[in-house]
């Protein structure tokens, strides 16, 4: 019997190193040797017991990179070819499923959600049609493919004319997802991006790169900050990456009259806002859930063409093995300082 280490959320704030059986591949599937799984905000609200959508016991993780261990025969891909995952199972013939909208497909949960184990172990298995193939990026970067997606869907959400013609965009929230908002929005030619967050530190890490203005809600009036930074005029395009009531207010707030907001953030389940400020002010408010298969196979493009840096996020890195110690760090990272987190198998 063979075995392979893997971390588990075992109850709120609880995770466990185990040794369990390396999954055995059925036919068509491919055995992956996870090299490295980013810790998502996502997994760690999980982990607080903050979000419900962790069930112990269960292997947290969907940002993934690795190794092909065993192909099947007849199979598309070989073994030791460097790959990464679409966690989010789909079933390809659904009416979602056929306008590529595979992101809301009913009949099946992303990797490492509820009770679906996911990738904070040594071995994975998954069927050929999840698979993308990278080369010429880190392993860490190619794990960094999903929350770009995430990034990537919210800022194409926009069309080019949206774009061009918008004066300032905000983005609320400098964790990874919004940091990630703000460097497509430059790679597309926004102009003046504006970014919103309650620690120094990430907004030290925004203007880096190229926010050109950065705004703390904690320490300075949001409105009066908001007039300032764009002369008057406020924003024509908002995009919320936290998901509370506050922020997603923030997110209104900052629009002028006729203004976009697209909400990426998932962090709290219900929001209170003021109705009668989207109606009076005909704001439009665009929802974000994840990505679609063929956005995730543009951004390993994107990330193979080298064309985005994102090593500036890339803060972490621990072993799986102490996958509890990281956890524990992230529980004090009250200045924010670390955004994504890897865990790497040795």
């Amino acid at each position: 019997m063979s075995l392979m280490k893997s971390l588990w959320f075992v109850g709120d704030g609880q995770m466990e190193l185990r040794e369990i059986e390396i999954p055995v591949p059925g036919p068509g599937e491919y055995l992956i040797r996870v090299v490295s799984t980013g810790i998502c905000g996502s997994d760690f609200e999980g982990y607080l017991g903050k979000t419900g959508r962790r069930t112990p016991p269960m292997i947290m993780g969907h940002e993934f990179s690795g190794v092909i261990e065993k192909a099947p025969d007849g199979g598309k891909y070989s073994k030791g070819q460097t790959v990464t995952v679409f966690p989010k199972q789909f079933c390809g013939e659904c009416e979602f499923c056929r306008e590529g909208l595979e992101n809301l497909c009913p009949n099946g949960i992303c990797l490492g959600c509820l009770d679906l184990n996911g990738s904070m172990c040594e071995y994975i298995k998954c069927e050929e049609k999840y698979i993308f193939p990278f080369k010429d990026v880190s392993f860490d970067e190619a794990a960094m493919t999903e929350p770009l997606a995430v990034a990537y869907r919210s800022v194409f959400k926009l069309t080019d004319e949206e774009i061009r013609n918008s004066e300032n965009i905000i983005v609320i929230g400098a964790g990874t997802i919004g940091l990630l908002a703000l460097i497509l929005l430059k790679y597309r030619g926004a102009k003046n991006v504006i970014v919103s967050d309650a620690t120094p530190f990430r907004l030290e890490k925004a203007k880096e790169l190229g926010a050109s203005h950065t705004i703390n809600p904690r320490t300075e009036d949001f409105a009066e900050a908001i007039k300032k930074a764009t002369n008057g005029r406020l924003c024509d395009i908002s995009i919320e990456a936290v998901g509370i009531t506050p922020t997603a207010e923030n997110s209104l707030d900052a629009l002028r009259i006729g203004g976009t907001a697209v909400w990426i953030g998932n962090a709290q389940k219900i929001i209170e806002i003021n109705m009668q400020k989207i109606v009076t002010r005909e704001l439009s408010i665009r929802g974000n859930y994840v990505y679609s298969y063929k956005e995730f196979g543009e951004c390993v493009r994107l990330l193979e063409s080298g064309k985005l840096n994102l090593k500036p996020l890339m803060t972490d890195r621990y072993s799986l093995s102490d996958g509890v110690k990281a956890f524990k760090a992230l529980e004090s990272n009250k200045e924010g300082k670390m955004l994504k987190v890897f865990l790497e198998n040795e």
